[in-house]
């Protein structure tokens, strides 16, 4: 009678400790990759997490192929192909365009989708990177104006032959913005998404109340310049230390100003923190083009987003809006 007892104990113990494995799994995902041209780590935690995972995925796996103007059967692709005629798009590309507009249009230009030339120009597309003549510049320019990219019911077109489409300052925040919205539709406990740098987050952390992103040292491999808490939303940092050159000193990064042809220099990393992922990686990309200016343009306009500025001597300025621990 013992030993029976003794093997139904046995029996629930096993039993208990299966269960509670087979909840574990269920209840996490993970999955990591290459996806959009960068290193792309999305986690879950929740009863759905591995149906979110798969979910999301897709997602990116169909962004990827619509948006990579370098995929020569992505709809990009064939708008820049086709530049002065009008293709046909999915409903995706046309909403990320339409969101690009908007960026473009509020900030009067700084903000521009149609900054492919000066991009190929300027070498960033095949790594055959130099400093163009003014002439070049002065050419170059004349295909760069947002205001020439139309879009209607299902149709794209970029007015100008030798115009084209590059998504890089708003592609990622878009992503991260769907794979959030699709989060919130299921039975999650919390998110952690980060493309290529752009960090989202949803739910409750694993310990504490509130997530903490670790923003980047622009110049110390490995080191961190500080730390910032929030409980939802979207941390996007553009950065001259990414995709740049340096010719006689100076460091060329591949943000670049759509007025002058120039890329910026002024200052070495911005941060955004918004609840909207859009609107944090296409405001990164505008604060770093004005640079020092950026301040001016946070306290008349957009003071519901946080903003941490590192300027050219290491110097961290933040908004007065968020919590940002800066590291000893």
């Amino acid at each position: 009678m013992r030993f029976l007892k003794y093997l139904i104990f046995l029996f629930v113990v096993f039993l208990m400790a299966f269960l509670i494995r087979e909840n574990f799994y269920q209840g996490e995902s993970q999955k990591n990759g290459i996806l959009m041209d960068t290193f792309v780590n999305i986690h879950f935690w929740g009863k759905d997490s591995k149906k979110a995972e798969e979910i999301c995925w897709k997602v990116l796996e169909s962004l990827d192929e619509k948006l990579n103007r370098f995929n020569t059967k992505s709809e990009i692709y064939k708008i820049n192909k086709n530049a002065g005629n009008w293709v046909e798009v999915s409903e995706e590309v046309e909403d990320i365009l339409k969101k690009a507009k908007y960026y473009a249009e509020i900030s009067d230009g700084l903000f521009d989708p149609t900054i492919g030339p000066l991009m190929e120009l300027w070498g960033f597309y095949n790594g055959s990177l130099y400093i163009p003549t003014e002439k070049e510049l002065k050419k170059t320019l004349e295909k760069i104006n947002w205001k020439d990219l139309e879009i209607s019911k299902g149709k794209v077109r970029l007015r100008k032959k030798g115009m084209s489409l590059d998504l890089g300052g708003i592609a990622k925040g878009y992503a991260v913005q769907k794979l959030l919205e699709i989060s919130k539709n299921l039975n999650l406990e919390r998110v952690f998404l980060d493309i290529g740098g752009t960090i989202g987050v949803y739910g409750k952390p694993l310990s504490g109340d509130y997530w903490i992103i670790r923003i980047r040292h622009p110049r110390r491999e490995g080191k961190i310049i500080g730390k910032i808490r929030i409980k939802e939303g979207v941390v996007a940092t553009s950065g001259d230390y990414e995709r740049f050159f340096i010719k006689d000193g100076r460091r060329y990064p591949h943000i670049i100003n759509p007025k002058t042809g120039y890329p910026s220099s002024e200052i070495m990393s911005v941060t955004v923190i918004s609840s909207n992922g859009i609107t944090a990686d296409a405001l990164s990309t505008l604060f770093f083009i004005l640079g020092e200016k950026g301040k001016e343009l946070w306290r008349d306009k957009f003071r519901d987003v946080g903003v941490i500025i590192v300027d050219k001597n290491g110097e961290v300025w933040k908004s007065e809006n968020i919590y940002f621990e800066k590291e000893k």
